[in-house]
C-alpha cells in the first residue's frame, strides 16, 4: 500500500476545488474551473443537444463553445451502501475526482478532473457525474495494438505497456479492469499511457497474484493472443516471472479461469 495515495486518498487531502449549489444540483469545480462550467455540461449531457456524442449510454463527449471539449461520466445508484459510501465522501465519483488529483503527484498520466455534479433522476434518486478534460488524439490501448500492423510495433506497444503496468503496481495503484482502460497518445514520436475511469481505484488493495493474474488475462482478452516472444516480453517488463502459468494463458495455449 503507499501511503502517499492511500491517506490523502481516504482522508479527502489536497483537493482544493469551488462548491456552488443550483437550484437543479449541486456542484464543484477544480481549480481553474468554473462551477457554471460545470453546470453548463450537466444541462448539455442531459439535453441530448448536437453538442453531446455519446460513447455509451453513461459516458459522452461533450463540445461547448468557447470552452472546449470535455469527458462526461454518469454514476448512478448502483448498490444499497451508495448512500453511505456518499456520506463518507467515498462514493465512485468521489474515488475518481481524488484519483485525479493524487495519480499526477505520483508521476502517472491520467486526464484532469473538471468538476463533479451531484442532481437527481425523474425518479428522485440521487445521480452523480464527473466531468474531465478531453485527451485529444488518444485511443484504448487494445485498438493501438491491433493497428500497429508489424510485429515489432506491436511488441513496442506491448512492452511499454508492461514496463508502465510494473511502475503502477509499484505505486501501489491496483484497477480492477485496466486494460481496456487506458488511452495512449504520441506526440513527436512519444507515447504517454494514461490511466483512466479511476472510480475503482482502491489505494488500500494490495497487488496480489490472482490481481496480477486478472491483468494478464484482460490482455489476452482485449488485444488477442500474442506470440511467445511478445508474451515472453510482457511477463518480463512486469517483474513478474515467478508466476506460473501467464505465457500460456497470454499466447492462448492456456484456457483462462
Amino acid at each position: 500500500m503507499n501511503l502517499k495515495l492511500a491517506i490523502p486518498f481516504y482522508l479527502g487531502l489536497g483537493m482544493p476545488c469551488a462548491r456552488r449549489r443550483y437550484p437543479d444540483c449541486a456542484v464543484r469545480a477544480a481549480r481553474g474551473r468554473s462551477p457554471d462550467l460545470v453546470r453548463a455540461l450537466l444541462l448539455a449531457y442531459r439535453g441530448e443537444g448536437e453538442e453531446v456524442r455519446r460513447i455509451n449510454h453513461r459516458c459522452a463527449e461533450i463540445t461547448l463553445p468557447d470552452e472546449g471539449r470535455f469527458f462526461f461520466k454518469e454514476f448512478s445508484r448502483l448498490h444499497r451502501f451508495h448512500d453511505l459510501e456518499r456520506a463518507l465522501r467515498l462514493s465512485r465519483v468521489d474515488r475518481a475526482w481524488r484519483a485525479a488529483h493524487l495519480l499526477p503527484r505520483l508521476g502517472i498520466a491520467t486526464p484532469r478532473a473538471v468538476g463533479t455534479a451531484l442532481a437527481r433522476a425523474e425518479n428522485r434518486a440521487p445521480v452523480e457525474y464527473l466531468a474531465t478534460e478531453w485527451l485529444e488524439g488518444a485511443r484504448p490501448f487494445p485498438e493501438a495494438v491491433r493497428a500497429a500492423g508489424n510485429p515489432g510495433g506491436r511488441l513496442t506497444l506491448l512492452r511499454e505497456f508492461a514496463l508502465r503496468l510494473r511502475q503502477w503496481y509499484e505505486r501501489g495503484v491496483y484497477l480492477r479492469d485496466l486494460v481496456k482502460n487506458v488511452l495512449v497518445t504520441e506526440n513527436a514520436g512519444e507515447r504517454t499511457y494514461w490511466l483512466t475511469d479511476l472510480d475503482g481505484l482502491h489505494p488500500a488493495k494490495r497487488v496480489t497474484r490472482a490481481r496480477i493474474m486478472r491483468h494478464m488475462r484482460q490482455i489476452a482478452h482485449y488485444v488477442g493472443p500474442l506470440t511467445e516472444e511478445e508474451a515472453r516480453t510482457v511477463v518480463e517488463s512486469c517483474g513478474i516471472v515467478a508466476l506460473r502459468g501467464l505465457m500460456g494463458l497470454l499466447t492462448g495455449d492456456a484456457v483462462p479461469r
